[in-house]
């Protein structure tokens, strides 16, 4: 599992694995637990295994980041208020166009192998984007929608970064897991990563004190270049599969801090310990097909609308979601542009639903295909059947191959699933919504268009504004059909540790700013 969320069900193409389950132990205790307070070990509960295919932390999602922040150092790292924050770089600069950007790297980094981060590396580490097998860089990959075209290191300190297409912010897609740098002897022998971090990071594996799929265990470095910005002398990855073992865990004082997926196990946590959330996953149908190529319906912006309309997303939320949030819009509730009225003004209505559809021309209803892999999940299912109460129906196609899931969005007017939009919801329209796969029969519509250019070259109250009217220009048109905005959950042992941020509104926390309590 590359994704630590708080429900595994609603991923598109989950992947279950079954695991031991593993001893705690601890360094802190917990209203009616069995800890002494603050300790100079930090234990981190995780639902899934940290390291499933090795300590290659490009194979994995932005997720991961939390765990291999501690033996790896990134270019770019997310600050808890949401912020873009040099790491490895001490200054960069874009051109005008925002095509190139050249980064100057920090001295005095120095791998397991005595070796320093050069330019050199860096170059080495990005040219691995073409690698299919590394999640991380998929974005950055050929085709995506960050692609890079060029890498150069003029000089030791300095690397020169072109990109295929002007970015709104270059240097966010070097952030966290897709800036991490790996050292020279795992860039030389990437197999040997399968094993042995190769990583600047202010810690290292304590191999002995590890087993893989249960506890990794990680000793800092007292010389490592950012040493003092980490508060704890050893930190303990526990993974613990069972949801209300791992809820106890935290409970007990086991775990200091802990991933809390099952809702059922939400308040027991906050009744018992303390507990965190970060929302900015929309649960959701991203319509892919505006144009009416797979279906003719589709390219209608009413027929759209109609489908949001049909949708009792409280219903949903209650019976099959519960912690989450409904919502009619794409922008994430804490994002900037967040607009409350929309959720009213375009959320269930089915008798506005069937004016539209008559408006359109289909007052008879009419019916479209959904691919799925496997089975459609619980909420699929529920949505399903409230679109037939208003003559939509919605039928499910069984993809027999993950490339047949995947083409679903050529092949389909919408898909479903989770969307990491986050707390910059402009980047994943401009990357991924409009200028990216969601988009892939090249619809267009002046309104978000025009709202977006705005959005990615203004600031302050204009910016602001040209947010608020991308998501109702988004909204309006139909382009993104939400059902919930997702939270992830943690629950922590508060007489050990203050509260544990976030990185922004991403689901992934800023280990270095985790500490004890005060």
């Amino acid at each position: 599992m590359n994704r630590f969320t708080r429900r595994s069900r609603t991923a598109a193409l989950a992947v279950a694995a079954a695991m031991t389950l593993a001893a705690c132990g601890g360094g802190g205790g917990a209203p009616g637990g069995t800890g002494g307070g603050p300790s100079d070990t930090l234990t981190f509960a995780y639902d899934a295994d940290a390291a499933p295919t090795g300590y290659d932390p490009l194979a994995y999602s932005q997720g991961q980041f939390t765990f291999f922040s501690a033996l790896y150092d990134a270019l770019f790292v997310t600050a808890p208020d949401g912020t873009v924050e040099p790491s490895l770089v001490t200054g960069f600069e874009n051109n005008a166009e925002n095509t190139q950007t050249t980064l100057t790297l920090r001295e005095g980094v120095t791998f397991a192998d005595g070796s320093e981060l050069t330019a050199e590396l860096v170059k080495a580490n990005l040219d691995r984007r073409s690698n299919a097998d590394l999640e991380a860089y998929g974005a950055l990959a050929a085709g995506g929608a960050s692609e890079i075209v060029a890498v150069t290191a003029p000089d030791e300190r300095t690397v020169v970064i072109t990109w295929a297409q002007p970015q709104a912010n270059p240097e966010n897609n070097l952030v966290d897991t897709a800036g991490i740098i790996v050292g020279p002897q795992g860039i030389a022998d990437p197999a040997s990563l399968e094993t042995t971090p190769d990583g600047s990071g202010a810690y290292a594996l304590n191999a002995g004190e590890t087993t893989r799929a249960s506890t990794y265990t990680l000793e800092k470095k007292d010389a490592s270049w950012n040493a003092d910005a980490w508060e704890y002398d050893t930190i303990v990855f526990d993974v613990i599969t069972d949801r209300q073992a791992l809820a106890n865990a935290v409970v007990s004082g086991q775990a200091d801090v802990a991933t809390i997926l099952d809702p059922t196990t939400i308040d027991m946590v906050e009744q018992r310990a303390a507990l965190t959330s970060s929302g900015g996953t929309i649960v959701g149908f991203p319509v892919t097909d505006k144009t009416g190529v797979t279906n003719p319906a589709f390219a209608d912006e009413r027929v759209r609308l109609a489908i949001s309309h049909a949708i009792d997303r409280e219903a949903i939320v209650e019976q099959l979601a519960p912690g989450a949030r409904p919502t009619a819009q794409l922008f994430p509730e804490a994002a900037e542009g967040f607009d409350p009225a929309l959720d009213e003004e375009f959320g269930y209505d089915p008798d506005r639903a069937r004016e539209l559809l008559a408006e359109a021309g289909l007052a008879d209803g009419f019916e479209f295909e959904i691919t799925v892999l496997g089975q459609p999940t619980e909420a699929q299912v529920a949505i399903q059947q409230q679109l037939a109460e208003v003559g939509i129906t919605m039928n499910f196609l069984t993809a027999t191959s993950t490339d047949q899931a995947f083409a679903a969005v050529r092949t389909d007017p919408l898909i479903y699933g989770p969307m990491g939009v986050g707390g910059n919801p402009a980047g994943f329209v401009a990357g991924v919504l409009y200028g990216g796969f969601m988009n892939m029969q090249g619809a267009t519509e002046p309104e978000i268009e025009s709202a977006l250019g705005t959005a990615l070259g203004a600031s302050g109250e204009a910016k602001e504004q040209a947010l608020a009217d991308l998501n109702r220009a988004i909204t309006e048109n139909g382009w993104y059909i939400p059902v919930y905005e997702d939270f992830t959950y943690t629950g922590y042992d508060a007489d050990a540790v203050a509260e544990p941020p976030f990185a922004g509104t991403n689901n992934y926390h800023v280990l270095p700013e985790i500490e004890p309590a005060v």
